[in-house]
């Protein structure tokens, strides 16, 4: 009779070292899949949806982000274990191979958790761009359509602006919560489904997030967790993109991976809604990210735009601009620093610039057929 051996033993964690090559291979992944771009479509219009949906019926049984529970418990069950094997190890209560193995079967965990992530969610980054999916036309746009889009979407926000509620300081608020602002937005999201198949999916409101400060330190106004397929989004953040960020977190919850192309669609859905606090946040989602390239590229040209904003406009963009400026910092240059990396990682060759792409699309949307 074949004897097991101990878990304990040297030998025993010699034969799961292999598993560690999951680490390598789920980094492989994303190379290997960005060559494959129709067939990663195929997975986004087959085999997501499933995974998706189901998730998201799971997730939507509660009122809080399980990703967040999760990760929070994930990060102190795991340095609290390693906290207490070091101590016992050091006072030499266990022997160092079990150190070792708790190690290994972290890593081997980090392993399966990497690999999980490409087969729920990730090979969206290698499906074909919404060019393509939209036959949308690509081409270069001379600055004076850059300028009219820009005067365009600054005509829809004032008209947007007027109808929206103000706090007493004269800026843009939701008087009833983002709570009930973030239930409007799967109404949005069906409005589009219909115009667009390819967006043709249920949308589930997305969630705030309790460590909401925590991600305005970090520089971050939401995050798509794909193993719970939760949308989440700080809610402390000025409220200016509080709801085109929650309408860009669900894009990606429809398999919008790619950052420049979910901002552009978060546009798309917010201008289907029937609530004008909505619509607003996203027009100034796309107006922001237009006129910052317009000023870089004509700033007189951004100038004869900018005097037409409305007096909430402005106060609503301040206010904005002060929020985040008073996050700033160390934290948020090493968010920014690992988010740059893992975009690249993931094919997005831009990094954290390829959100300005968003105005590419925007052109393209606007001026096809032109």
């Amino acid at each position: 009779m074949k004897q097991k051996l101990d878990k304990h033993t040297w030998p025993y964690q010699f034969r799961r070292m292999p598993w560690l090559l999951l680490i390598p291979v789920g980094l492989w992944i994303p190379r290997l899949a960005g060559r494959y771009p129709l067939a990663a479509e195929w997975y986004a219009g087959h085999i997501y949806p499933t995974i998706s949906g189901i998730l998201g019926a799971v997730n939507a049984l509660f009122p809080f982000s399980l990703a967040e529970v999760a990760i929070y418990a994930g990060i102190l069950g795991a340095v609290g274990a390693i906290i207490v094997y070091l101590v016992r190890w050091h006072r030499r209560r266990i022997p160092f191979v079990r150190l070792v193995s708790l190690l290994l079967t972290l890593a081997i965990i980090g392993g399966v958790l990497l690999n999980s992530f490409y087969f729920i969610w990730g090979f969206n980054y290698a499906r074909p761009t919404l060019y393509e999916l939209l036959d949308l036309p690509v081409q270069e746009r001379p600055v004076e359509e850059l300028q009219a889009l820009c005067q365009a979407l600054c005509t829809e926000a004032v008209a947007l602006r007027s109808q929206v509620a103000e706090d007493t300081s004269g800026v843009y608020t939701l008087p009833h919560g983002w709570r009930a602002a973030f239930a409007d937005i799967p109404q949005a999201y069906e409005a589009l489904g219909q115009k667009l198949p390819v967006f043709a999916r249920r949308v589930r409101p997305a969630k705030g997030l309790m460590a909401s400060v925590g991600m305005s330190y970090a520089g971050l106004a939401g995050i798509y967790i794909p193993f719970t397929a939760e949308a989440n989004v700080n809610v402390h953040q000025s409220t200016l993109l509080l709801l085109s960020s929650a309408a860009h977190e669900s894009a990606h919850y429809l398999g919008v991976a790619k950052e420049d192309e979910a901002n552009f669609v978060a546009y798309l859905a917010c201008m289907e809604s029937d609530d004008p606090a909505v619509a607003y946040s996203g027009v100034m989602l796309a107006l922001i990210h237009a006129t910052n390239k317009l000023d870089r590229a004509e700033p007189a040209a951004f100038m004869a735009v900018r005097k037409t904003y409305s007096e909430g406009m402005v106060r609503d963009i301040l206010a904005y601009n002060a929020y985040w400026e008073s996050y700033e910092g160390a934290v948020e240059e090493a968010v920014t620093e690992i988010n740059d990396t893992y975009l690249k990682h993931n094919q997005q060759g831009s990094g954290v610039k390829s959100y300005g792409l968003m105005v590419d699309l925007l052109l393209a949307w606007y001026f096809q057929g032109v």
